[in-house]
């Protein structure tokens, strides 16, 4: 899991149930809110699991991401929040799997901001309401940014990969782009549950705000698709030396979670 470093202490048991709570007055008054979002919280019945509950946030009503977990230390005296991650065919010095994230602030401000808002939901679940806790004094959709890495491999559908930057202060990567019978189209990341059913991570949540996302992720793989692959190769080793959230290399489609 990709470790938030904003620990929180644990208060005492919370039934299991859907919480939402209103604006934290903590918040509204101490940070500056970088963007539009609703966060909901769910608590995890397994007494017995270190996840001790899961947060969806919603940016803008417009595009969600979910399973982000809250995570009780060994220490069992505080939570820290684990964005949804995957795990790839690296492995590292120790032979363990290599985790990457699926979806994750890219700022170090939206960082502290988010995963403090999320513990700050999380601390007060007993406070319920539907409307969850709202950040930002809107909820028009976000802007975003589309980038795109084509992928060419024998034997498979994959075309290419997508990632989408929120506001420039979130990002949401291994939206698959893929040919089917009908053309191609955008396949969202999604995991496999306990029952082998593939649920997506991160998707939209608006008929509007879908077709405009995989419109834009479509068109942006086309234009990639048009430039010589050398230029296209040296592209993507320039964004991988810029960003610490550079493309992921895919070995094969096993390691994403792709339905």
């Amino acid at each position: 899991m990709n470790q938030a470093m904003c620990p929180r202490k644990m208060g005492r048991d919370k039934p299991a149930t859907i919480a939402t709570i209103n604006v934290s007055a903590y918040y509204t008054q101490k940070v500056r809110v970088i963007m539009n979002y609703r966060i909901n919280v769910f608590n995890v019945k397994d007494s017995d699991s270190n996840v001790k509950a899961y947060a969806n946030v919603a940016f803008g009503e417009s595009f969600v991401v979910r399973n982000i977990a809250i995570v009780e230390k060994k220490d069992g005296e505080s939570v820290f929040v684990a964005m949804p991650s995957y795990r790839s065919n690296e492995v590292d010095q120790d032979g363990q799997h290599v985790y990457k994230s699926v979806a994750n602030p890219i700022t170090k401000e939206f960082q502290q901001e988010l995963t403090g808002a999320i513990l700050d939901a999380y601390e007060d679940r007993e406070n319920l309401g539907k409307d969850g806790l709202k950040m930002g004094n809107g909820m028009g959709e976000p802007k975003f940014n589309i980038s795109v890495n084509v992928y060419e491999k024998e034997g498979s559908h994959i075309r290419g990969l997508a990632r989408m930057y929120i506001e420039d202060s979130f990002v949401v990567q291994n939206i698959s782009i893929v040919e089917g019978k009908n053309g191609l189209f955008v396949s969202m990341p999604a995991y496999k549950n306990g029952r082998g059913d593939y649920q997506d991570i991160a998707f939209p949540i608006s008929k509007e705000f879908r077709e405009k996302l995989f419109s834009a992720i479509l068109d942006t793989y086309k234009v990639e698709k048009e430039k010589p692959k050398e230029e296209r190769v040296s592209e993507a080793k320039d964004k991988a030396k810029a960003k610490d959230d550079a493309f992921l290399e895919v070995d094969d489609k096993d390691s994403l979670p792709f339905r």
